[in-house]
């Protein structure tokens, strides 16, 4: 009896251990909470929620910081997160490539943007965070841009050619006239339609952009209708193109641009890739007869089929190195550079001119002061440093009229392309959006 009641009270207690094992993991997963989940996959990368957030958060902060009208979260978020598909696919693509941005390239740029708002880095950097901005990420996003735009480069500036006579064509035209006369600051938004939209998605999209204009006619306001349903890229900044002379806007805004009054708001331009509304928001006329040049010397070093690209790196290091410790910048050029229109000239490239060279030459010679030698960076050309050797402001010549011209007429091409290859990219990529 006694041995039978020992077994039953084993028995009892081994039913009790059992039955709490099996609720253990039914508690466990009550317990349990989502600390992250997967916003989208974009080839063999993903987008966090985490990070979509981070970024409407930053864009929130901006908003309320210019004392904007924030558009609802459930509006901004599908804006920013194909923001971030694009940010993805193109960093993703640069890698692969070669291309980054060094640390003494991305504190040059930052200091520059420091420099804009009047203050140090060091100040920057406490009033972004001041503002709840976390440093270490605007850094990283401040160098996803460098990168991005030296993936631009590479991609896209080769396909744009403009040849002497469509120079000249252009000087002659209305348009080149007026290049020279006015300058013009356009809103814009972009009901996008894909490649091969039937004839039902362009009803709805020409629908779409009516609607929108006549809101906007009725008193909404442009920006804020730009950033909730605009398909372009500056969508979320309120569809600002910022000041650029007509040559310089596509053909289809240009025309529509000068015959706008300030204020007015076009009806829906059919283009290939939807429909476009524009507002123009100010005009200034006359321009500038003059304009500031910088004296610029500089070595180049590209890689070849003998020099690999950390190679070139080490060597141009190297050499700036020597020239920061008192070695001849001109003697270092002319033996070293593999500029050859500058190298026997001491690297020196005469008075450049704002928009002569590629972005990330002009964005460094910018953000160099007189006499001082700059980091090294990285261009589509190879690596390079330079220094300023003086500046000026020079009258607005002849010469400079058709460099402007053709200025104009490339920036309007890469524009075109840049779009087009953006869609490219976009459509030939994997894409899975998981919320």
């Amino acid at each position: 009896m006694h041995d039978k009641t020992i077994d039953a009270t084993r028995r009892f207690g081994a039913a009790l251990l059992l039955a709490a094992a099996t609720l253990l993991p039914l508690q466990a997963s009550a317990r349990m909470e989502v600390l992250d989940r997967i916003a989208a996959v974009v080839n063999d990368s993903v987008i966090m929620e985490s990070e979509l957030d981070q970024r409407v958060d930053d864009l929130a902060r901006q908003f309320l910081a210019e004392r904007q009208q924030l558009p609802p979260r459930d509006v901004l978020r599908p804006q920013v997160l194909e923001r971030l598909i694009m940010e993805r696919l193109q960093l993703d693509m640069a890698e692969r490539g070669g291309i980054r941005v060094d640390d003494n390239s991305l504190n040059q740029a930052l200091s520059g943007i420091a420099r804009q708002n009047n203050m140090t880095l060091d100040e920057f950097s406490s009033s972004l965070r001041a503002d709840g901005f976390d440093w270490a990420a605007f850094r990283e996003q401040i160098r996803g841009e460098m990168v991005i735009n030296q993936l631009h480069q590479r991609q896209v500036a080769r396909r744009v050619r403009i040849t002497d006579r469509e120079v000249e064509r252009f000087l002659e035209s209305e348009m080149g006239k007026q290049m020279f006369e006015s300058e013009f600051r356009l809103g814009h938004i972009l009901i996008g339609l894909p490649d091969d939209a039937t004839p039902d998605q362009v009803e709805s999209a020409r629908n779409e952009a009516t609607s929108l204009v006549q809101r906007i006619r009725d008193g909404a306001d442009f920006r804020e209708m730009a950033v909730s349903f605009s398909d372009a890229p500056q969508a979320l900044e309120g569809g600002d193109l910022g000041w650029r002379p007509a040559a310089q806007l596509p053909t289809l805004f240009a025309e529509e641009a000068v015959r706008l009054n300030p204020g007015e708001v076009s009806e829906p331009l059919r283009a290939g890739n939807g429909f476009h509304i524009l507002k123009l928001e100010e005009k200034r006329g006359g321009a500038t007869q003059f304009v500031e040049q910088v004296r610029v010397r500089h070595v180049l070093i590209r890689t070849s089929a003998l020099r690999t690209p950390s190679q070139a790196e080490q060597l141009i290091n190297q050499l700036h190195d020597r020239v920061a410790a008192g070695e001849d910048f001109a003697t270092v050029a002319r033996e070293y550079s593999e500029d050859p229109g500058s190298a026997r000239a001491g690297g020196d490239l005469g008075w450049v001119s704002q928009g002569e060279m590629v972005p990330e030459f002009e964005n460094t010679f910018e953000n160099t002061p007189v006499g001082e030698l700059s980091p090294v960076f990285q261009s589509e050309f190879g690596w390079h440093f330079l220094r300023v050797e003086d500046t000026r402001t020079a009258d607005m010549s002849d010469e400079f009229r058709v460099l402007r011209a053709r200025q104009a007429l490339q920036q309007r091409r890469y524009e075109e392309e840049l779009q087009q290859w953006l869609r490219e990219t976009r459509n030939e990529a994997y894409v899975d959006i998981r919320i």
